[in-house]
């Protein structure tokens, strides 16, 4: 076992014990995601979406702990990363921001997805909310579609700088099939990104921010659910962090100076409402509202009538 790493993928060999694989949190995959564990600190795994898929190519995902601690900072406060010589080890630098060519965005925008043509459905029948609203919630936040039908949620910081986009597969009932993936996966795998390209993500609808000043910010977890507020609540600007692990201190740092409603899935509120103490300039609240819901509710649930009540 190498001492000079803390943090390292689990092995019997580091271990003494099987080998465990997950399912991957990007892809969906199952038995094909290694964690990192602890060696300090018995073994333990840091946390569930700590770790590597097996499938580079057509996954690539890879959340390294330094990433973590650095994306949490409510997480390393009883926590000391990996020591070489006595001396803090300093992860590796990335790559320098790099962002997508805006043309990927303009020509995947399309409704032609599954999620969306359920959305539109939800919004204009279930929800009873106009077309009007409906297409320009569409235009809003630059929905687009792959050629099999899968949506892609872009991530577009308030520069308008493409950071990414997030490509999920639903079923036609608007729940999620289970692949995600990302833009720049396909791109670097057709040559068109170099080999070292690093996601740096931003919030879903960041691009917003410019265009509506005065707006109050509520800010959610996942995308969909931000699509649906924002046709039931227009008057409200609607983001998403895209992941309970995506409310950090530098996705939040655009929104400095504004007033924010911050809605936490069920099982998160002290989660969130720590790694939010962390922040300054903003006016913010942390809403307890889902709580008393079973664990993973989110606001989505609530509007459509799938929640349930914790047992």
């Amino acid at each position: 076992m190498n001492t000079n790493y803390r943090y390292q993928l689990e092995t019997k060999k580091l271990t003494g014990r099987r080998q465990q694989k997950f399912t991957c949190p990007h892809c969906g995959r199952k038995k094909c995601f290694v964690r990192y564990v602890d060696t300090k600190n018995g073994f333990q795994y840091v946390a569930d979406d700590v770790g590597k898929c097996d499938h580079q190519h057509s996954c690539g995902y890879h959340y390294k702990p330094c990433d973590y601690y650095h994306d949490n900072q409510w997480a390393r406060e009883n926590c000391q990363l990996s020591m070489v010589n006595g001396q803090l080890a300093q992860p590796a630098p990335l790559p320098p921001f790099q962002p997508l060519d805006i043309g990927y965005v303009t020509r995947s925008h399309s409704p032609r997805s599954t999620f969306w043509q359920w959305f539109a459905n939800v919004v204009t029948i279930t929800l009873g909310i106009g077309r009007n609203v409906l297409r320009q919630v569409y235009e809003d936040y630059l929905i687009g579609a792959t050629r099999r039908g899968d949506v892609i949620f872009w991530q577009v910081d308030k520069q308008g700088l493409v950071h990414g986009g997030h490509i999920m597969q639903y079923h036609a009932d608007g729940h999620r099939e289970g692949y995600q993936g990302w833009t720049h996966t396909r791109l670097i795998r057709c040559g068109q990104l170099p080999l070292d390209w690093q996601l740096y993500q931003c919030l879903f609808g960041e691009h917003l921010l410019p265009q509506r000043p005065q707006a109050h910010v509520c800010l959610v977890e996942s995308e969909k659910t931000a699509l649906i507020m924002a046709a039931m609540r227009p008057d409200e600007l609607w983001l998403a962090t895209c992941g309970s692990n995506g409310l950090t201190t530098e996705r939040t740092a655009c929104l400095q100076g504004r007033r924010v409603t911050i809605f936490p899935d069920s099982g998160c509120f002290d989660k969130w409402s720590r790694q939010m103490s962390f922040t300054t300039g903003i006016d913010y609240n942390v809403s307890p509202r889902l709580e008393s819901y079973a664990s993973n509710t989110d606001l989505a649930d609530l509007v459509l009538g799938e929640a349930s009540p914790k047992i």
